[in-house]
C-alpha cells in the first residue's frame, strides 16, 4: 500500500486539494501514489511536516506498517468550512483530537457523508410511501390526508422528544442512547407481537442491539414480558374486530 495515497484518503484530503497545497499537478500527486514516480526532498518534508510524521510513512507500506500507523492519533482541523485530519495538532485552528483512530476511517469522510445525505434522501421516500394509503386510488382525499397527518405527527413527536432529550444539561446527549433504545425495544416487540417476524429473526438481524462486547444494551427479560403483553392486546384487538365485523 502506498503511504501518500493511505494517509491522503484517510485525512479526508482530495487529490485535487492535496496538490494544490503543495504546489504540484494532480497527476504528479496520482504518479505517487501508484509508485510510478518518488516525492523529492522538498515535497518530502512538505508531507512530514504538514501531516507530523516522519518520512517512513510516505512510502510502500507494509502490513506491519499499516498496523502500526492504525492506531495513531489525528486531529481534527477546519479550514474555511473544509475539515481534514493530520497527525499532529496546529494551534491556532481550532484543531482537537479525533476519539477513534486513523484505522477506523475505511473511505474519506466526504465520500462517507454524501453517502449519509443519500441514504437520508432514502429514508424520506420511504417514509412518504409508508405515509399513503394502501388503496391510494380508492381512497377519498380526507382519508389519504388523516393517515398523512397521524404518521407525520408521530415522526415530529419523536423528533421533539429527542430534541427535549438534547437540550435536556450537559448529560442530554447521554440520555439519547437509553431513550434510542427504548423505542427500538417497544418497535421490536411490536413486530414479533403482530406476527411480522420472530424473534431470532430480529436478533439475528439486530446483533449490535441485543449484544456487543459483552454489553446488552436491549434487557431480555423487559423484551420477553412486553412481547407477551402485546401479543396479549393484539389479539384481543383481532377478536374484537372480528366480532364486530360479524355483527354488521
Amino acid at each position: 500500500m502506498n503511504g501518500i495515497k493511505y494517509i491522503r484518503e484517510k485525512s479526508n484530503i482530495s487529490k485535487n486539494s492535496l496538490a494544490e497545497r503543495m504546489g504540484v499537478t494532480r497527476q504528479t500527486v496520482t504518479l505517487w501514489e501508484n509508485g510510478s514516480r518518488k516525492p523529492d526532498a522538498r515535497h518530502l518534508k512538505w508531507l512530514c511536516d504538514f501531516y507530523g510524521l516522519s518520512g517512513k510513512w510516505f512510502g510502500e507500506l507494509s502490513e506491519e506498517d499499516l498496523s502500526e500507523i492504525g492506531k495513531k492519533t489525528l486531529y481534527c482541523h477546519n479550514e474555511n468550512g473544509k475539515q481534514f485530519y493530520t497527525f499532529i495538532p496546529s494551534e491556532g485552528d481550532g484543531s482537537r483530537e479525533l476519539g477513534f483512530s486513523c484505522e477506523d476511517l475505511d473511505v474519506m469522510l466526504d465520500e462517507k457523508d454524501a453517502e449519509t445525505v443519500k441514504r437520508s434522501k432514502d429514508l424520506l421516500k420511504r417514509v412518504d410511501r409508508y405515509l399513503k394509503l394502501d388503496n391510494e386510488k380508492d381512497a377519498y382525499l380526507c382519508d389519504k390526508i388523516t393517515t398523512a397527518d397521524r404518521g407525520i405527527a408521530d415522526i415530529e413527536r419523536f423528533l421533539d422528544l429527542m430534541g427535549t432529550v438534547k437540550k435536556a444539561g450537559t448529560e442530554g446527549t447521554f440520555l439519547k442512547v437509553p431513550l434510542r433504545y427504548e423505542i427500538k425495544t417497544v418497535l421490536y416487540a411490536m413486530m414479533i407481537a403482530t406476527g411480522q417476524i420472530s424473534p431470532g429473526e430480529v436478533m439475528a438481524a439486530n446483533e449490535d442491539d441485543f449484544s456487543q462486547d459483552g454489553v446488552v444494551h436491549i434487557d431480555l427479560d423487559y423484551f420477553s414480558e412486553l412481547i407477551k403483553m402485546m401479543e396479549k392486546h393484539w389479539k384481543e384487538s383481532k377478536e374484537k374486530a372480528i366480532t364486530a365485523k360479524r355483527r354488521r
